[in-house]
C-alpha cells in the first residue's frame, strides 16, 4: 500500500533547497555504486513519521543525521529494505544477479548493512557539503545511527514526540542502473525546516486563527513559542529585532510578541517603534520576560504593550492572552 499524501506544502525554500542538492548526489551516488544514480519527480508532504509508517506494511531503514550547530534537531535518510540491500550490495561489488537475489529474500546483514551505512554516511558530507553555503545560519550534519523500522517496532525506535510530531517528507524516484526504481526519503522536523529560510510552509487546507509575530534573541524560545501555537496560528519569527518591522511589509501580522532582553533593540524600544509606524501602530503587543521588574512593565504599558508575559509560560497562558487580545481587535469573533 503506498503512502498518502496527507497535506502537501506548495513550493517553497526549503524544498527549492533540498532539491538544488540532487545533482551533487547523484554524480557522487554514481561514483560509489558504478552506476547511474537519478532522483527525479520530488513531492513534499506534510505528516508524522507514525501516519506515514502505519499506512504501509513496508519495513523501512532509517538512518538519522543530526543537525548541529545554529539549527538542532535530526534529518532522517529513508529508504526500504530491499533498497538498503541494492545499495549496500553495489558497494560491496557484487553481481548484479546476486544483488537482485538477495534483495528479493531479504538478506540484509553483516557486510551489506556495513556498506549501507557507510552510504548513508557519505550523503551525510553531501548534503552537509551542499547546504552549508545555501543556508543563511551555519549547519552541520552527522550520522548517529541507521536501524530498522517498521509498525511493529516504530516505538522503540523512535521516541513517541519524534514519531508524532510534524514532518516534512521530501520523496523522489530514485533510478539504479539496472535494478527497478525506488525512492529516496528526507525528513525533517516541521519546526526545523521553516526555521533555515524563517518561513511558514504552508498547507492549502489549514485554517489559521490568525498570524503572530514572534521577536526574540533566543532560538531555544522561538522555537518553544512556535510549537506552543503552530497548529492554530500562523507563527513568524525572528531573532532580529532591526527586521521586524520589515517582517510586517510582506505578511499579515495580527499581533506581535516581543521579547525585553535583546541586544541592540531592546524590546521596549522595539514596542515603541512599532506604535510609531503606521502600518503597526494598532496591533496588539505583548511583551515577554524571563525576569521582569515592576519599572520594566510600567516602561511595557508606557510604550505601547497591550500585555506582558512573564516566562516561562504556559500554552494555556499563551493562548489566553493572544485569544483576549485578538477577540478585542475583532481578529476572532466570541465563540
Amino acid at each position: 500500500m503506498e503512502n498518502p499524501i496527507i497535506k502537501k506544502p506548495p513550493s517553497s525554500k526549503l524544498e527549492e533547497t533540498l532539491v538544488s542538492t540532487f545533482p551533487r548526489i547523484c554524480t557522487d551516488c554514481g561514483k560509489l555504486t558504478n552506476k547511474q544514480f537519478l532522483l527525479t519527480k520530488p513531492v513534499l508532504q506534510s505528516t508524522t513519521l507514525n501516519e506515514f509508517i502505519k499506512n504501509t506494511n513496508t519495513s523501512y531503514i532509517l538512518a538519522k543525521l543530526a543537525i548541529e550547530e545554529f539549527y538542532e534537531g535530526e534529518l532522517y535518510l529513508i529508504f526500504t529494505v530491499k533498497e538498503a540491500i541494492i545499495i549496500g550490495s553495489l558497494l560491496l561489488t557484487l553481481e548484479d544477479a546476486i544483488i537482485k537475489e538477495n534483495a528479493d529474500k531479504g538478506i540484509f546483514e553483516g557486510d551489506c548493512t556495513d556498506a549501507f551505512k557507510e552510504f548513508t554516511n557519505q550523503v551525510c558530507g553531501m548534503l552537509d557539503n551542499e547546504l552549508r553555503p545555501k543556508l543563511p545560519k551555519s549547519i552541520h550534519l552527522k550520522l548517529t545511527s541507521t536501524a530498522l523500522i517498521n509498525k511493529a517496532n516504530a516505538n522503540t525506535v523512535l521516541s513517541e514526540e519524534a514519531l508524532n510530531e510534524e514532518r516534512l517528507i521530501l520523496t523522489t524516484a530514485m533510478q539504479i542502473q539496472g535494478f527497478e526504481d525506488g525512492k529516496f526519503i528526507l525528513s525533517i522536523s516541521r519546526l526545523v525546516g521553516e526555521e533555515f529560510f524563517d518561513e511558514v510552509i504552508e498547507e492549502n487546507t489549514k485554517k489559521f486563527k490568525g498570524t503572530i509575530l514572534v521577536v526574540d534573541d533566543s532560538k531555544t524560545d522561538l522555537r518553544i513559542v512556535r510549537k506552543l501555537l503552530g497548529s492554530e496560528y500562523k507563527v513568524l519569527v525572528t531573532d532580529n529585532p532591526n527586521s521586524a518591522l520589515s517582517r510586517l511589509q510582506k505578511d499579515h501580522v495580527d499581533l506581535v510578541l516581543i521579547d525585553v532582553h535583546m541586544p541592540d533593540v531592546n524590546g521596549i524600544m522595539l514596542c515603541e517603534r512599532f506604535r510609531r509606524n503606521a502600518m503597526s501602530h494598532s496591533i496588539p503587543i505583548i511583551i515577554c520576560s524571563s525576569s521582569p521588574t515592576q519599572e520594566t512593565v510600567i516602561q511595557a504599558v508606557r510604550a505601547g504593550a497591550k500585555d506582558f508575559l512573564v516566562k516561562p509560560f504556559s500554552r494555556q497562558t499563551l493562548i489566553e492572552k493572544i485569544t483576549k487580545h485578538l477577540l478585542s481587535s475583532n481578529v476572532l469573533l466570541p465563540s
